[in-house]
């Protein structure tokens, strides 16, 4: 790439980015502090940088200064402070991400608050026993010594082990108060506050004495879920994840998985983590069922939480596979109700089963019912183009030993705004001789019940059957061919028509231009066989003996051979041959055999002209005249 070309791109380049910066500027980053913006003296901290989709440079700014800048090729930078030991570092800290030449504005600023450098405050709460009922105002309060002058210091209520900011408060006056309007049990932790300056540097106090707040009731609810899924095949492996929410108080807890019909635990997990992981071996379909878990402290108050929402895993097995119908029917409108019946096969005569509801696709069940008869119904309320799709269900005893059945057959449901559009192949193809005959078929879906085939130009062509046939056709059936269908729930509604075919007719050719074709390959052949004898004749040499009594004759063998004159018997075979070159010697028209005694014949050959036309005896030929005797045995 020469220098020109170079210096033209990186003008072309520099550009359009100064037309991207005119018109889209890239959106602020966000900073925030590991594992808080309140670092106690001496302290690590980290410093995150959070870019747009893209960003691949960052700086940061203290006060206002560019202290740092890096590359990386992650949306995210990270600026490690280490032993913050000096008043310095609590200041101001905001950050800008690039990419190109661009660079976005700086994100907000982070105030970096160090502790240590007052004396702490004093904290205190509402309410003094031990446990409070969920749903009460809790107010905490944190005030400094009556000598400082609390009007130039903001307050912090921290979550007592990481300091992390919790709530902040700038108060005309002391205390600060903290509110909790209505307590949950997350809220039960362990808390303390700092004041600290309002301008940089941000020192702050140091923190106050911890306050343990207790919510009575259980814990929060733990969330599950399953990976791959939850519908599986017999086999399969299956791992549930069950985490809690994060809160102060909580060290070490023991998570427990359950299955629904069950009294023992399946699995106990101890984690100090916020979450932890049960791997079930092989699934079988007795595995089938409702999984939940909990959580539980390691205190002697053995706190636990609520169950986690229960969870359907679903193991196909080996009971006789149910039926599954749908109501109005398989093509509905939209924001139409459907409802999916399932129910188990006929003689079974089995109680407490659960119906479940599956579709294609989905990892995990879509409904789930204990009915007291032979079947459920499943209502899909509203129906949208998403929800169409392919359904199935199974069914499963709710006690020991929890026999699973196959699925159903897979019951396609279409929403009319969603239907798919039909193919058109042309058999046995789109390229055809005149006055053969094809067969276009349109294929759609399996409930299709009514088929139209257009063709540009063309008047279309309505019929109950998805093949169209043609006979004799002809150059004028040449063309592009497209279908359509119909869905048998709105005799009006057509969908979408099908991707062009085009077909192509190619004109006969007429029976007698075979004939004449062969006629005329003879006729040449004729005339070149003839070419060929009369070439071969036109080429013949006459010699003669000279001097001897000898006489011996020469022909050409194109000549018959009653034309040669026979030679004498007595003729020597050893004569010599010679030939003599008259070079101005005039030509002869021919040459008589009455005027050689010798019995020699002389033939006169033109060489310009032979092959051009027949030589003039009044005419002195340009070259001279050959003349040979050969010795013919």
């Amino acid at each position: 790439m020469g220098p020109t070309v170079t210096l033209l791109i990186s003008i072309g380049l520099c550009l359009d980015w100064a037309v991207r910066a005119q018109q889209d500027p890239l959106p602020r980053p966000t900073l925030w502090a590991i594992p808080s913006p309140v670092v106690s003296k001496g302290a690590d901290v980290i410093l995150r940088c959070q870019g747009h989709l893209g960003s691949h440079r960052f700086q940061l700014w203290k006060d206002g200064e560019l202290r740092d800048e890096r590359n990386t090729s992650w949306q995210q930078a990270e600026f490690m402070l280490r032993n913050v030991d000096d008043w310095r570092y609590a200041v101001n800290y905001s950050c800008r991400s690039g990419q190109g030449p661009l660079w976005s504005e700086l994100s907000e600023p982070l105030a970096l608050v160090v502790t240590g450098a007052f004396p702490k405050p004093h904290i205190s709460s509402s309410h003094y026993y031990s446990a409070i009922t969920p749903g009460t105002t809790v107010t905490i309060w944190c005030y400094i010594s009556p000598q400082g002058p609390s009007h130039h210091y903001s307050f912090a209520l921290l979550e007592a082990k990481s300091l992390e900011p919790l709530q902040r408060q700038s108060p005309t006056g002391t205390p600060a108060a903290f509110s909790f309007p209505s307590v949950r049990a997350e809220d039960t932790g362990s808390y303390s506050c700092v004041y600290y300056r309002k301008t940089a540097p941000h020192m702050a106090s140091w923190p106050s004495q911890t306050l343990e707040l207790t919510v009575s009731g259980f814990l929060p609810r733990p969330t599950l879920w399953a990976q791959p899924g939850l519908v599986m095949t017999p086999g399969a492996n299956i791992t549930f994840w069950c985490s809690r929410p994060k809160m102060s108080s909580l060290g070490e807890v023991i998570f427990t998985l359950w299955k629904a019909g069950t009294q023992e635990p399946l699995q106990q997990q101890i984690s100090a983590h916020l979450w932890t992981s049960f791997l079930l071996p092989p699934v079988r379909p007795e595995n089938t069922g409702s999984y939940s878990c909990t959580y539980m402290v390691q205190t002697a108050s053995a706190r636990g939480s609520e169950h986690s929402e229960a969870l359907e895993l679903v193991v196909p097995g080996s009971l006789p596979k149910p039926s599954l119908s749908a109501l109005p029917g398989l093509v509905v409108e939209p924001g139409m109700h459907v409802i999916l019946q399932c129910r188990q096969p006929p003689k079974t005569f089995l109680n407490s089963l659960t119906f479940t509801l599956l579709k294609v696709g989905t990892p995990q069940p879509l409904q789930s019912q204990s009915p007291a008869g032979t079947s459920a119904d499943f209502p899909l309320l509203s129906m949208r183009a998403q929800d169409a799709g392919n359904y199935s269900c199974v069914y499963h005893e709710r006690m020991a030993p929890h026999q699973v059945s196959d699925a159903s057959e897979v019951l396609e449901i279409w929403v009319t705004d969603a239907l798919p559009k039909p193919s058109l192949i042309a058999w046995p193809g789109p390229d055809v001789a005149s006055g053969a005959n094809m067969t276009l078929l349109c294929q759609g879906p399996s409930w299709s019940t009514r088929f139209i085939l257009h063709k540009e130009g063309s008047m279309d062509t309505p019929q109950d059957v998805s093949q169209f046939s043609l006979t004799h056709v002809t150059p004028k059936d040449s063309g592009n061919y497209s279908c359509r269908y119909q869905p048998g729930t709105n005799g009006s509604l057509w969908t979408q028509p099908s991707d062009p075919l085009k077909i192509t007719v190619r004109a006969s050719v007429p029976s007698n231009t075979l004939l004449i074709t062969l006629s005329c390959v003879s006729f040449l052949l004729v005339c070149l066989l003839l070419l060929a004898i009369f070439c071969h004749r036109s080429i013949c040499i006459a010699g003669a003996l000279h001097r001897d009594n000898l006489k011996r004759f020469f022909c050409c063998p194109c000549l018959p051979q009653g034309v040669c004159l026979p030679h004498h018997a007595e003729a020597p075979r050893d004569e010599a041959l010679y030939t003599e070159v008259a070079k101005e010697r005039p030509s002869e028209p021919s040459v008589s055999n009455s005027k050689d005694p010798e019995g020699v014949t002389y033939a006169h050959l033109n060489l310009r002209t032979l092959n051009k036309r027949q030589a003039d005896p009044k005419e002195t030929p340009i070259e001279p005249t050959v003349y040979a005797t050969v010795s013919l045995d």
